[in-house]
């Protein structure tokens, strides 16, 4: 059966390292919704786009934006994925992944282009928060708390590393921000699919329709917003030994907040890891090779005025320990 009406869309919002493409990742991995018939967009603000990989499934079409956030720099890429997937009538949904700083005003802008018109609806704007890190700690605070503003599905996400008592005060915060918006808590991103993907009542929908139809939307770019944050990609042809490794990660400088990538270790070089490290929370794991073939060995790095000079000095000596 062939969809006959406007392309439904979920948009996915959330700050750096909050868990979005886990939560998505769960709501594959469970849904019911036919893979074949669902569309995931995803981007990423580094070189290389680590989360369209770690959501690869048999059946799925992965579109993935690298090189810049959707909100500017590559929006006219994000609005020719979706106007070519509202083409495709066997498309019944499609996710968008945002990248962590992406200003969710700039977004529902971009979606709203007359040529996407009467061609796609969006269902509801779901924003991930980690609840161990609310508000940011980085200067991204203020394009978080839009964020916020913006989405009708909150998902409060790491409450196992708070307790009852943090809990209630994000949640308090979060109310003040959005007092319409409903919050879920969770661990791990895992939310129940069916609510992840039903139709709300979006305040994006709403804010979506009325860009549309104001000629005198002056609305401009917030440069105090962080996309002046830089990225680095450091290649990682060679495996490197886990205990260098390691060293490598606690010596980066402060100005990193963010880095993720795919390595492979000494120990084990016929196996593919993936990375992620938000602030002083790390995690190696082993990606599954299904989704592995012809993926780029290296590391992103996301932050404020990163001292890229000292990260490539970092990362050198730890290749020559292994060569040595």
């Amino acid at each position: 059966m062939t969809r006959t009406g406007p392309l439904p869309l979920l948009l996915l919002t959330g700050f750096l390292g909050s868990g979005k493409t886990t939560t998505l990742g769960h709501w594959l991995s469970h849904t019911d919704v036919p893979l074949k018939r669902t569309a995931v967009i995803i981007n990423d603000f580094g070189a290389i786009n680590v989360d369209a990989a770690l959501l690869a499934r048999r059946q799925l079409e992965l579109r993935s934006i690298t090189g810049g956030c959707v909100c500017c720099q590559s929006f006219e890429d994000l609005v020719a994925q979706v106007a070519s997937l509202s083409d495709n009538p066997n498309f019944d949904l499609v996710w968008i992944e945002t990248s962590g700083l992406a200003d969710p005003e700039e977004v529902l802008d971009h979606l709203s282009a007359p040529e996407l018109q009467d061609r796609t609806v969006i269902r509801r704007m779901i924003l991930v928060i980690d609840g161990s890190d609310f508000p940011c700690s980085w200067r991204g605070r203020a394009v978080q708390e839009e964020q916020v503003r913006y989405a009708d599905l909150l998902v409060l996400n790491k409450t196992d590393r708070i307790d009852d008592a943090a809990r209630q005060r994000v949640e308090i915060s979060l109310r003040k921000i959005n007092p319409s918006a409903r919050i879920v808590t969770t661990r791990h991103g895992e939310v129940e699919p069916g609510l992840l993907s039903e139709t709300g009542t979006s305040a994006a929908a709403i804010r979506a329709h009325d860009h549309a139809h104001d000629d005198n939307d002056d609305h401009e770019h917030d440069e105090t917003l962080p996309h002046a944050a830089s990225t680095l990609f450091l290649p990682l042809a060679a495996p490197v030994e886990r205990a260098a490794f390691q060293r490598f990660l606690g010596s980066l400088p402060a100005s990193v907040f963010r880095a993720k990538g795919f390595i492979r270790l000494a120990e084990s070089p016929g196996q593919l890891h993936t990375f992620q490290q938000v602030r002083d929370q790390s995690e190696l794991l082993l990606l599954p090779l299904e989704n592995s073939p012809d993926l780029i060995t290296g590391l992103v790095f996301i932050g404020p005025h990163l001292d890229e000079k000292r990260i490539r000095e970092l990362a050198d000596a730890m290749i020559s320990m292994h060569v040595t």
